[in-house]
């Protein structure tokens, strides 16, 4: 049986005693300051993670902080930045619904000139690095399309490992190897270190999946760590890191070949879909076919002009050819010799009328030039002269025409219409 002193509690019980003890006095004005881990501000309220300056993140004790910015007082919220360290007033508060104890903030200062010792050494790494090359984006390879084999560093027990597992096999089947790795704590270094030194001992990985899900900067601080992003920088495995903070980029996300948000992000780089490879299937096969006709109809047409080209150098068709300019010619020839027949015949037609014409009209005028000589002639007859009384003298032979061709003694001869009669001049 309990003794009265130890008599148990119920958990709404000792709530009550929790929440009696920090609504007491001594708490409810306190002034704190540390190093600002995280910081969440939107809404209605702020949330800082505080923790001691100058610790590892991963050991130091961490003071959940919030701010009421009901009536839009932000408290100078928006000029603080992870790694800075502040100094706050506030009271502690502890919630029964969720066992946890938060310290409302009501002032806020940033003690300038302390920059946050993580953030000088996330700094200092990031030199480093940069001198390297290893921050060089040209340094970056790409994950190959296709991959037969996966290593995967994160937790054992992690919902980032199932996160994964099922992705990768709802996407397309790939053998994966899981390293279990610590992704948060003292000891998460050194094993992510060491499960990346394994699995680039190992053979046959195409690609490095290191992940978990998301959590608080302090929580993913390992990432940050140097020996991890220079363990990530010289994988000969290309590494996808998916750690899940968004708000600050974790040095091994700058260091690594691919950045994914969520592991399930992660996963989905490996290998395209079944959907995708359908798509792309699709997408090629209609690729294909319309290459396949338009190099089809391309063949065709070059075959039509070989025929045509083969046809127009054959020698039946050249005969052929031949053969018709010859009756081309020839119809052409018979066209021009009848043409030519046509016309000559019409030129002889014309001719003969033409010569018939004129034949007429000459006779015409030769028949009336001839009256007119006839009737000359027989003006000039010398009978018709004779009739009218006249006669001709002929002395030798010749007609004489004046009397100053005969002379006393000459002999002449006198036609008469009747006759003839030897005369003898004598004076």
């Amino acid at each position: 049986m309990s003794s009265p002193e130890n008599k148990p509690l119920s958990v709404g019980e000792l709530s009550s005693i929790l929440k009696a003890c920090f609504e007491n006095p001594a708490f409810g004005d306190l002034t704190v300051f540390g190093e600002v881990y995280s910081i969440r501000v939107g809404g209605k309220f702020a949330y800082l993670d505080l923790g001691d300056q100058g610790k590892n993140q991963t050991s130091s004790p961490v003071l959940r902080c919030a701010f009421s910015c009901f009536y839009g007082d932000n408290y100078g919220l928006e000029n603080v930045k992870s790694g800075d360290v502040v100094q706050i007033r506030g009271s502690l508060s502890y919630y029964p619904h969720g066992s946890s104890i938060t310290f409302w903030g009501k002032e806020l200062q940033v003690l300038q000139n302390q920059l946050g010792t993580n953030l000088i050494k996330k700094r200092k790494t990031l030199e480093k690095l940069e001198k390297l090359g290893y921050l060089d984006e040209s340094r970056k390879r790409p994950i190959p399309k296709f991959c037969k084999k996966v290593a995967i560093l994160t937790a054992k027990d992690g919902a980032a490992y199932q996160d994964i597992l099922k992705t990768l096999h709802d996407r397309f089947p790939v053998d994966s190897v899981l390293y279990p790795i610590t992704v948060q704590g003292d000891s998460a270094s050194s094993s992510i270190v060491k499960a990346l030194a394994a699995a680039n001992n190992d053979e046959g990985y195409d690609a490095l999946i290191i992940g978990r899900g998301g959590g608080s900067k302090t929580d993913l601080s390992c990432f940050d760590d140097e020996k991890v992003a220079l363990a990530i920088a010289t994988s000969k495995i290309p590494v996808i890191t998916c750690i899940g903070h968004t708000i600050d980029t974790a040095i091994a996300d700058r260091v690594s070949d691919v950045k994914a948000i969520t592991p399930t992000e992660g996963a989905s780089l490996i290998n395209p879909s079944l959907e995708e490879i359908q798509e792309d299937y699709n997408g090629l096969k209609d690729q294909l076919d319309s290459l396949f006709k338009s190099k089809l109809q391309e063949k065709a047409l070059a075959l039509d002009n070989y025929a045509s080209r083969l046809k127009s150098l054959s020698p039946l068709n050249n005969i052929k050819n031949a053969k018709s300019m010859l009756d081309d010619y020839f119809t052409r020839l018979n066209d021009l010799f009848s043409l030519a027949i046509r016309n000559k015949t019409q030129e002889k037609q014309n001719f003969i009328f033409s010569l018939d014409s004129n034949y007429q009209n000459r006779l015409i005028k030769e028949k009336s030039l001839l009256q007119r000589y006839d009737s000359l002639l027989e003006k000039s007859n010398p009978q018709t002269i004779a009739l009218k009384g006249y006669a001709l003298i002929y002395k030798d032979g010749k007609k004489i025409h004046s009397s100053l061709e005969l002379k006393a003694g000459d002999k002449a001869l006198i036609t008469f219409i009747d006759g003839r009669k030897n005369v003898k001049v004598t004076d």
